[in-house]
């Protein structure tokens, strides 16, 4: 399958080639990815800004756009990866702090399931998430159902990620979850807005089959699936051995993976 980055990584890429690039480093990139690319993107006398925002509507407007075959958004994160600085194995040589531009785009593709290593792109997650297009679609059947609540922590999650906001990204992913199930519930049943938020509304949806029982998506005794999620969610701090990006990142991807499931679910109507 195709690789796939999202728009927030590209943009973080492109800001770094900003931060790193001359005009002229910039120029020679264009002129490689041909006339396709740099006749859309003014010339030197522009300041380089300026530049970059013209490859980053042409982008937009035209995400399909290939260069020798490889998609050229590919192709953009694929040099800004370059761009990074190598991290060292000698335990007495402590790394350099990454720039801002630095940090922003090595978290945009973390969001998007990718590590760098010497300058190369490396998956770390299964190439069959495809969680760019995971998260799209996860927004789309938000905005169709009117879930806007929930669609907005979700935002505020993901912004606050972006900015190493560690516990502000956690405490959104949690909110974010517990709308959601909320949400589904009043859509399913009416009669789940008379009901306190959270558990009460859980339970009607496994009432309804929304969630299973003998699939252990749901358990009254508070075993199942969604039972242990909303526990792992809660408790403040990361896992022990885990980093506070390491964890809040595990908890965004489950989170997005398991509610997309849920609205692909909801979407497709009552479970006959």
């Amino acid at each position: 399958m195709a690789v796939t980055y999202s728009r927030r990584c590209l943009i973080a890429a492109l800001d770094l080639l900003e931060a790193k690039w001359t005009h002229a480093m910039f120029t020679a990139f264009l002129d490689e990815a041909g006339p396709q690319i740099y006749s859309q993107v003014r010339n030197e006398p522009t300041n380089l800004r300026n530049r970059m925002s013209d490859l980053k509507r042409l982008i937009d407007q035209r995400p399909d756009l290939a260069v020798d075959g490889e998609p050229s958004m590919s192709l953009i994160v694929q040099r800004a990866a370059k761009l990074l600085p190598a991290k060292t194995d000698h335990p007495w040589s402590q790394p350099a702090e990454p720039t801002e531009a630095e940090a922003t785009f090595l978290r945009a593709l973390e969001m998007d399931g990718f590590t760098v290593s010497g300058g190369m792109l490396r998956r770390s997650l299964p190439a069959d998430l495809g969680l760019p297009a995971t998260e799209s679609d996860l927004v789309r059947l938000l905005t169709k159902f009117n879930l806007d609540t929930a669609k907005a922590h979700l935002e505020q999650a993901v912004d606050a990620h972006a900015r190493a906001n560690w516990a502000g990204a956690n405490g959104q992913i949690r909110t974010f979850l517990d709308a959601l199930l909320d949400g589904i519930a009043e859509r399913i049943d009416p009669d789940a807005k008379n009901l306190p938020t959270g558990q009460p509304r859980r339970a009607k949806l496994a009432i309804h089959r929304f969630l299973s029982v003998p699939l252990n998506e749901w358990g009254d005794d508070g075993r199942g699936f969604i039972n242990g999620l909303v526990k792992r969610l809660h408790p403040e701090g990361p896992h022990p051995g885990l980093s506070d990006e390491d964890d809040s990142t595990f908890r965004l991807h489950i989170v997005l993976l398991t509610t997309t499931l849920l609205m692909r679910l909801f979407e497709r109507g009552p479970v006959q």
